[in-house]
């Protein structure tokens, strides 16, 4: 199907989307030797709730009492997201967030959970929780007598729990739909507009992103602090599948990435991604409540998503993983050999 595919851009190269098969036109150099972190009145002005530590914001729902107090079931998309209204009244916050059921078996094309998490976690090797690039994501169990509200006569998601298993992502403030995304004269002469660009396409790369949708991907509203934010990466760590009639941001598209970065990533062994094989673990109690804990060592390190016993695990494969670091290595190669520039 990909040579296919192929083929027909090669023949009708005004058809969209198939601009991802065409050899990138050459970049100028941008006007700049650096780029420092934007200044702000706030470290996180897009951000609810700021990135906690990572058990800290897995745990939240089960830790921090809270209240539903609304739930939009408009949201739509092809795994039927809602979004929540949830107030936290001991930290004195509204909050919403999109909320997702994982499937029984855990995983799968359109709701991958397991991905989601980990391009979470993963931002935290190379950037600041000031310039993550993906909202806090989450696993959380919620019990019947909640869910139940709002959606009677519903059946647990795993056997043995009294539970309905979400995949709950922070819902950003101030952003909309970018347009367009990358304006590359921009990038060249604007070193605000380029930090940012470069912190998302840096991390979409290592990700291997391939679901360049509009929706995917929003901006902040501020266009002097022109943010942006990758909120749908299901599509990621090597898909199977992917959507072949948008450019993807698999590849690098920018005109040059910071050099802060790079060095980061040098830093880096394999072993140091070791932790992507367990992004979120969840234990079910005999009582059949589900919760959130230390992840441990991985139970099958050739499936993301698996149950064993009262152990549920969600992360990436060893394939998966080696994946991510072969394209680690390729940027910081591309670098050294001046294909990619830096600044």
């Amino acid at each position: 199907m990909r040579i296919a595919l192929a083929l027909t851009c090669l023949t009708l190269p005004t058809l969209a989307g198939c601009a991802f098969f065409s050899p990138a036109a050459p970049h100028q150099p941008v006007h700049f030797s650096e780029a420092p972190s934007p200044d702000g009145a706030e470290r996180f002005p897009h951000w609810p709730l700021p990135p906690f530590t990572y058990l800290e914001h897995l745990r939240l729902f089960e830790t921090t009492p809270f209240e539903v107090r609304a739930l939009d079931t408009s949201v739509g998309g092809t795994s039927g997201a809602y979004k929540a209204n949830i107030a936290f009244p001991s930290l004195g916050a509204d909050v919403k967030f999109k909320v997702k059921r994982i499937p029984r078996d855990l995983d799968g094309v359109n709701n991958a959970p397991r991905k989601e998490l980990a391009a979470y976690v993963i931002q935290r090797l190379f950037l600041d929780p000031e310039d993550y690039v993906v909202p806090s994501t989450l696993v959380y169990c919620a019990p019947l007598e909640i869910w139940e509200r709002n959606h009677p006569a519903t059946e647990p998601t795993l056997g043995g729990t009294n539970c309905v298993l979400l995949a709950v992502s922070l819902w950003l403030k101030n952003v909309t739909l970018p347009d367009p995304l990358y304006d590359e004269q921009r990038f060249l002469t604007d070193p605000t507009y380029a930090y940012f660009l470069s912190n998302f396409n840096v991390f979409t790369y290592v990700i291997g992103h391939k679901d360049g949708r509009e929706g995917n991907f929003l901006v902040s509203k501020d266009d002097a602090r022109r943010q942006v934010f990758a909120i749908d990466n299901g599509s990621s760590f090597n898909p199977l599948g992917y959507n072949y009639f948008v450019p993807n941001w698999n590849v690098l598209r920018v005109a040059a990435v910071r050099k802060e970065t790079i060095n980061r990533l040098r830093k880096l062994e394999r072993g140091d991604l070791d932790f992507l094989e367990v992004a979120a673990q969840i234990e079910i109690g005999s009582d059949g409540a589900a919760h959130v804990v230390a992840p441990g060592e991985s139970l099958d390190d050739d499936k993301g998503a698996l149950r064993e016993g009262n152990t549920v695990q969600f992360g990436l494969t060893e394939g998966e993983i080696d994946h991510v670091w072969e394209r680690i290595e390729r940027l910081i190669e591309d670098v050294d050999d001046g294909k990619v520039p830096v600044f």
